[in-house]
């Protein structure tokens, strides 16, 4: 039987930028690094990645963020592209955060099963035919104990550059990122909001040790580590009594 989750483990860290700057940091890391081959593949510069975050009714995961709570967990939906179809794949991970340790598990569903009423049959079938999975026991009672529902929609660009070394150190730069209240993935994107619509987030994603020569980058384009979150930022957007205007690029 083919193994059930996915598990991925790796350090983050993120960097908030104006998009002049990301465009002219990009060439100089291709003498490094090269297109992903999602990029290569799509015939385009970025491919299109889709989330659809859990909370509960009091957004605790939100509210754990900005507590400052070093291990913290969320819930969500993604899949990747323009179109979702009834059988395209879907993936529902929890992503933990240690410090700057991201850990991630995540089982792949169909659109068909996403849907609030066949979300709970579909996961229970599965832990029926696969009781001794911990993620999936895990990801059961995440989300029974803290009444975790659907609640926010985002959607971006993503241009993904992967090292011609070692291809586990990856840099993607998210574009254009979009959100929305939503307790689906039924989404219209003229009611879609920017979120910060001038600027990029960079993300680095390395397992080991950052080579020398991105360190070079750094300074040269003086980068500044930002604890940037896609899903509280984009909530502070659509719940205006949660924005401090925090992320203004001055």
């Amino acid at each position: 039987m083919p193994k059930l989750n996915l598990h991925f483990q790796r350090f983050e860290f993120k960097y908030y930028l104006p998009k002049s700057k990301a465009d002219k940091l990009i060439p100089a890391l291709l003498s490094h690094m090269e297109w992903d081959p999602y990029i290569k593949d799509s015939g385009n510069n970025f491919y299109k990645v889709n989330s659809l975050y859990f909370d509960n009714d009091s957004f605790g995961c939100f509210w754990d963020k900005e507590s400052g709570i070093a291990d913290r967990k969320k819930l969500r939906f993604r899949f990747y592209g323009g179109t979702l179809l009834p059988t395209s794949p879907v993936f529902l991970e929890i992503k933990r955060k240690k410090d700057a340790l991201i850990i991630k598990d995540r089982i792949k569903l169909e659109a068909s099963d996403c849907c609030n009423k066949n979300l709970d049959i579909k996961l229970n079938q599965l832990f029926k035919n696969n009781e001794d999975n911990q993620f999936l026991n895990e990801l059961i009672w995440f989300k029974k104990r803290n009444l975790m529902k659907p609640k926010l929609y985002i959607s971006y660009d993503r241009s993904a550059l992967v090292s011609k070394v070692d291809k586990k150190f990856r840099i993607t730069f998210d574009y254009n990122i979009k959100t929305r209240l939503s307790k689906d993935f039924n989404y219209n994107f003229n009611y879609l909001k920017d979120v910060y619509p001038d600027c990029v987030v960079l993300e680095l994603k390395y397992n080991n040790i950052l080579p020398l020569w991105f360190h070079a980058i750094i300074q040269k384009y003086q980068l500044q580590r930002f604890a940037f979150s896609k899903y509280c930022n984009s909530l502070r957007m659509v719940m205006l009594q949660l924005d401090d205007n925090n992320y203004s690029i001055k």
